[in-house]
């Protein structure tokens, strides 16, 4: 048996083995191998010594392992790590139905962290450009086993890194890089998703620079706003602008564009005039609850909500769902009857049932009724384990307003 090991105490060994969630805390750990070092690989044993996982270790987090697999007979080495990867990318590629497009027209996230067994990293693609993300201290040790990885399978023409997130401080590393890894990024570098040309400001803008997990929730816009016939959408805290393009593709003859930042609006204005929606969409760098109060009640077609998490932490959960509350229940005094209201949660401690008591809540206070039309969450390539729904954080809901 390898002297890299952590054994588990007795009476929680059986029901982590039984869960099978990937995050192993400090309080069920009885007993580590001597020189074991944060960041890494460990067999996981019950306390008779019987292997059940191969997990990342790091001392200085209360996750004290996270699972890559849940068996002791793969060797988990580079060759393994480079498999996994070339593995799981052509399985989304052929999902998301781009496995035949040119290298330079793929744009999603290759890898997603716990959700594909390789704890706290990101890497999202974009064409020939990759950018990293290492939010846990197994990732961080590896950063050039992955930025090898993807020049062998890629050839990529960047590598980008954002690790510059402040959930790394929970891993003991104090550290937020940002920076090129590999190769030369362009100073402005466009992507080409579902026919638009779309600015991607990857070392300054959120997350990776875009919002892959919204591509699908960006077609579903188009969808219902051409059905609906909607000429006149309000889109708040709207970033660069990409629901913009959808919606005004759609026939939206009005759009109005609200955040309150003034360099994603910036972006938006480039990405409407360059894809030739410029006299459809209107940019506005305000407040985006101050804008919508002033809104006329139902004066709106269709409005999209798509704020940034409310909540961080767990003990501040009914603060945040009477932020949803207020935010949606401005919104839906807003629209017309029979208007569109997209609102979404972008945070795993809000549950789908305690956002669907903060819709409801929202339109009682309105005096309103309001139907589900459609509900979704993030596409295909951040879908997640069931054994490990911390991976679901993304809801998508399309709401009509039925009565006034």
């Amino acid at each position: 048996m390898t002297s890299k090991s952590v054994i588990i105490k007795k009476d929680r060994a059986q029901k982590i083995r039984y869960n099978r969630h990937p995050w192993i805390f400090s309080g069920a750990v009885n007993s580590v191998s001597e020189g074991l070092m944060a960041g890494d690989i460990v067999y996981v044993t019950d306390d008779t010594k019987n292997i059940f996982a191969q997990a990342a270790y790091n001392p200085n987090s209360d996750i004290r392992l996270r699972v890559i697999v849940w068996s002791e007979k793969e060797k988990i080495d580079n060759d393994w790590f480079f498999a996994h990867v070339k593995d799981i990318s052509e399985r989304k590629e052929r999902l998301l139905g781009i496995y035949d497009l040119p290298n330079n027209k793929k744009n999603y996230r290759v890898i997603y962290s716990e959700s594909d067994n390789i704890p706290g990293l990101i890497i999202d693609r974009y064409g020939l450009v990759f950018v990293l993300q290492f939010q846990t201290f197994f990732a961080d040790k590896n950063r050039d086993l992955w930025v090898s990885i993807i020049k062998k399978i890629w050839n990529p023409s960047a590598i980008y890194e954002r690790s510059d997130v402040e959930v790394r401080k929970k891993e003991g590393l104090v550290d937020l890089p940002a920076g090129i890894l590999y190769g030369t990024l362009p100073e402005k570098y466009f992507i080409e998703e579902n026919g638009f040309k779309i600015f991607v400001d990857i070392p300054n803008g959120q997350k990776t620079g875009y919002f892959l997990d919204l591509r699908n929730a960006r077609r579903r816009v188009e969808y219902w706003c051409k059905i609906l016939n909607i000429k006149y959408l309000q889109n708040y805290f709207g970033y660069t602008g990409s629901f913009n393009l959808y919606a005004a593709r759609a026939g939206v003859e009005k759009i109005e564009h609200i955040d309150v930042s003034e360099s994603a609006n910036d972006i938006a204005k480039e990405n409407s005039i360059i894809n030739g929606y410029g006299k459809n969409i209107k940019v506005i760098t305000g407040e985006s609850f101050e804008y919508l109060t002033k809104t006329d009640n139902g004066s709106v077609d269709a409005i999209i909500l798509d704020p940034p998490s409310f909540v961080k932490h767990r003990e501040k959960i009914r603060n945040a769902l009477e932020g949803y509350e207020r935010l949606n229940n401005l919104a839906i005094r807003k629209l017309v009857k029979n208007g569109l209201l997209f609102s979404f949660c972008c945070s795993s401690y809000i549950s789908e049932e305690d956002f669907q008591k903060a819709l409801f809540k929202s339109a009682t206070i309105a005096n309103c009724k309001i139907k589900v039309i459609e509900k979704f969450s993030a596409d295909i390539d951040h879908s997640w384990s069931l054994d490990f729904p911390e991976g679901r954080y993304l809801q998508c809901w399309v709401l009509q307003k039925v009565s006034v």
